[in-house]
C-alpha cells in the first residue's frame, strides 16, 4: 500500500511536469511566432517608409507611395536629376503605391494592383501617426494574446503585445507642402 502510495505521487508529479513543459513549449512558440511576426513588419515598414515620397497614414489602413525603381518589365531605371537637384525614376511625378492594411486579424502589404502579402497574423489593431513636422512616422501594432497564464482575466488589455517603430523619413515628401524631409 505505501509503495502504491508512493507510486502515484511520483506518476503525478511527472504527469504534472509533463503538461507544464506542454504548456511551456506551446507559449515560447507562439511567442517566436509573434516575434517573427514583428520583426518582418518593423523591416518592411521602414524600407517602405525610408522611401516614401507621400504617407496617407489611417487606422489601420495606410498608403505609403515611393518611387516608380523598375519599369513595366521589371528593369531597374536609370535615376534622373531635375532642376531643384531631386532625383527622380521614370516619368516625373510617378510613383508606386503600396498598402498596409489590416483585414480579419492580418496585416497586409500590396504594392499597386498586385496581389496582397500576409506580413503578420493575430493582430488586434494597427495605428500609423505622422509626427513631428512630417518628418518622423510612428507605428504601434498591437498583437492578441495567444497564451494566458491562469492569473489573468480573459479580457484583460494588458495580455496583449505592443509592438512600436519609428523611422525617418529621408526623402522629400510630396505630401507636405513646406517640403520638409
Amino acid at each position: 500500500m505505501i509503495s502504491s502510495l508512493i507510486f502515484s505521487a511520483i506518476a503525478m508529479g511527472l504527469l504534472m511536469a509533463f503538461t507544464a513543459l506542454e504548456h511551456n513549449y506551446a507559449a515560447t512558440s507562439d511567442f517566436a511566432l509573434n516575434h517573427a511576426d514583428q520583426m518582418r513588419i518593423s523591416d518592411y515598414l521602414a524600407l517602405d517608409l525610408r522611401r516614401a515620397l507621400s504617407v496617407q497614414a489611417a487606422r489601420n489602413d495606410t498608403s505609403i507611395y515611393i518611387p516608380n525603381y523598375y519599369d513595366a518589365n521589371g528593369n531597374p531605371q536609370t535615376p534622373v536629376l531635375d532642376q531643384n537637384g531631386g532625383v527622380y525614376y521614370g516619368a516625373l511625378g510617378s510613383s508606386v503605391k503600396v498598402r498596409y492594411y489590416l483585414s480579419a486579424g492580418t496585416i497586409y502589404r500590396q504594392k499597386d494592383n498586385a496581389t496582397p502579402t500576409a506580413l503578420a497574423t493575430n493582430v488586434q489593431d494597427f495605428i500609423f501617426d505622422v509626427t513631428d513636422a512630417g518628418k518622423v512616422v510612428s507605428t504601434k501594432i498591437t498583437f492578441n494574446p495567444t497564451f494566458r497564464s491562469s492569473g489573468r482575466a480573459a479580457g484583460d488589455p494588458s495580455a496583449a503585445t505592443a509592438f512600436y517603430n519609428t523611422t525617418l523619413l529621408r526623402n522629400k515628401r510630396t505630401d507636405n507642402q513646406i517640403g520638409i524631409y
